[in-house]
């Protein structure tokens, strides 16, 4: 009974861990890291990642899943794919917000701050390659403004990369090897083609093929999708705001489902009616052909005109690329034998953030954005950055 009624304060939360962050044009991942875990954060509790939508008529803004959950019943009062806007005077005009992509950006920086405070004073950020440096330095602005505990910014491939790829080696004596890394967002397909010296990574080239970001790939899921039900039973899922989102919100489950080779049933609903569909990996591929087509030959089209004389040693799409359906595959096939393709886990690239924070913190990295180079890490002892280092990868 010793101690009854006295009330117990809670321990402080620990705020030694080391927090690394993903930011696309689609959504915020982040996860913090301590010496032997990495856990991923919840940016939109429950959901680990936070979605870069915006609606422009509530106030306060609304955001993340709570928006994405309307895009397709109010498509005109979604902010959406603006991170490649920043910088610009492009405007969404809503009963209540008026937005930039600037200030749909900070609102989003903001909404994550607490989380990411919460863990850590010592943040690292990784952001899409096809960033110029001018949007560049806005987005770290903006995310100085919002206050985030930030250290150093890199460049998302280049980071994967120096992260990655120590254990890769050429299959020609003398030569580099090489490493292409294949990136998908709500703007573009992305890939960066990056060299493994002895003393560091470095991009080598880098290319993005227009006109086909996760939007247009689901777009052009929804249409094949909604031609398949009127086939079936001569209803429309877009002729209902409320279906046409329902069905939008089944694609990511349904296509981690397809990557893995299951066919999945989509339940299609409106007020008045409803319909399952059973699609087939091979039913999603057929239906994603012309855009992935449109991809796979802007890819080819950057391998030839790359500088470097023999294949890449490895592959690497992300989690959002190999989600694409089809991509993978054919980049496989198209893949000299010597090449291994293989996909990155989800947190690939805020593990690598998160890994070059120790050296910020020390001074082996300049707090410049690395978008070029990054040397190699020697083993960091814990006392160099106190109790929040962590091992070189």
């Amino acid at each position: 009974m010793f101690g009854f009624g006295l009330k117990k304060t809670p321990p402080a939360p620990e705020r030694h861990r080391l927090v690394g962050v993903d930011l696309s044009a689609t959504r915020v991942r982040a996860v913090a890291a301590g010496v032997g875990s990495v856990r991923a954060l919840h940016l939109d509790d429950p959901n680990e990642e936070l979605p870069l939508f915006v609606s422009l008529d509530r106030r306060p803004a609304q955001l993340g899943h709570a928006s994405l959950a309307r895009l397709r019943v109010v498509p005109h009062a979604v902010c959406s794919n603006f991170l490649p806007l920043v910088g610009t005077p492009n405007e969404w005009r809503g009963e209540r917000l008026t937005l930039n992509p600037d200030s749909a950006l900070e609102e989003c920086l903001k909404a994550v701050r607490p989380t990411i405070e919460a863990e850590t004073d010592a943040a690292g950020l990784v952001l899409p390659g096809y960033m110029a440096m001018r949007q560049v330095r806005t987005v770290l602005e903006l995310a100085t403004s919002a206050r985030w505990p930030l250290r150093g910014s890199a460049s998302a491939p280049l980071a994967i990369a120096s992260h990655r790829a120590s254990g890769l080696t050429s299959a020609v004596r003398g030569v580099d090897p090489t490493v292409l890394i294949i990136d998908a967002d709500e703007h573009v397909v992305s890939a960066a083609l990056i060299a493994i010296g002895t003393d560091e990574v470095k991009l080598l080239a880098a290319t993005s093929v227009p006109k086909t970001g996760v939007k247009a790939w689901k777009d052009r899921l929804i249409d094949g999708l909604s031609d398949r039900c009127v086939r079936t039973c001569r209803r429309d899922p877009r002729d209902s705001a409320a279906a046409e989102q329902d069905l939008y919100l089944q694609l990511d489950d349904a296509l981690d489902a397809a990557r893995v080779g299951r066919r999945v049933t989509l339940g299609v609903r409106s007020e008045k009616w409803y319909q399952d569909l059973t699609v087939s990996p091979d039913e999603f591929e057929a239906v994603c052909e012309p855009i992935n087509r449109v991809a796979i030959d802007g890819l080819k089209q950057f391998m030839f005109s790359a500088p470097v004389t023999v294949p890449p040693r490895a592959v690497w799409l992300t989690f959002t690329a190999g989600r694409l359906p089809g991509l993978a595959s054919k980049i496989y096939k198209h893949s000299p034998e010597q090449t291994q393709v293989s996909l990155l886990p989800a947190n690939a690239a805020a593990e690598a953030a998160a890994a070059l924070v120790p050296r910020w913190l020390t001074g082996h990295l300049p707090r410049t954005h690395l978008d070029a180079s990054i040397p190699h890490a020697r083993r960091l002892d814990v006392r160099d950055t106190g109790s929040r280092a962590l091992p070189a990868s």
